[in-house]
């Protein structure tokens, strides 16, 4: 299996396996892309910061079409940064913590890039974007509402897993 991707500036992702090469588009190239509305963290929660978690939500949990079901970003990836956030949550914002998340998130970049298969550094390049915007109790609330919005619109379109 090889893996060459640079979506850094947008680029597709290339993945090869058996002779078969897929291409996967990025969250810059899904046709539903917006920037991360950073206003949402900075002053407050508007409808416009639901219909980007819908988006975002929805693109993390729907599997790439020509990859039989996979790609998408697991409910265990996922679960494990927003329980880290959680147990943040019950003792209140703590600057110092909170932006040991970014390295946390890198390193499951780098565990799920061996497989090729998620959309896990779409979520880490938003999420990191979305940290840096966090400067005290105010906007880590408002960071935490849009997480879980996002978590809650990909719980709604994530496949079942098979058993």
């Amino acid at each position: 299996m090889s893996f060459n991707q640079n979506n850094r500036n947008g680029n597709n992702r290339h993945f090869s396996h058996n002779n078969n090469t897929v291409t996967k588009t990025t969250w810059k190239q899904d046709k539903n892309y917006e920037d991360f509305p950073k206003d949402q963290i900075t002053d407050c929660i508007t409808p416009k910061g639901v219909s980007y978690a819908e988006k975002f939500g929805t693109f993390l949990g729907t599997p790439y079409e020509d990859n039989k079901g996979k790609g998408h970003l697991t409910t265990s990836q996922l679960r494990k940064f927003f329980g880290e956030v959680r147990r943040q949550d019950m003792k209140d914002y703590n600057q110092s913590e909170f932006i040991l998340l970014k390295p946390k998130l890198a390193y499951a970049v780098g565990r799920a890039k061996k497989e090729g298969q998620s959309k896990i550094e779409d979520f880490y390049l938003v999420m990191t974007e979305a940290i840096d915007l966090v400067k005290d109790q105010k906007t880590f609330n408002n960071f935490i509402k849009m997480f879980e919005a996002i978590v809650a619109y990909h719980k709604a379109v994530e496949p079942k897993e098979k058993n």
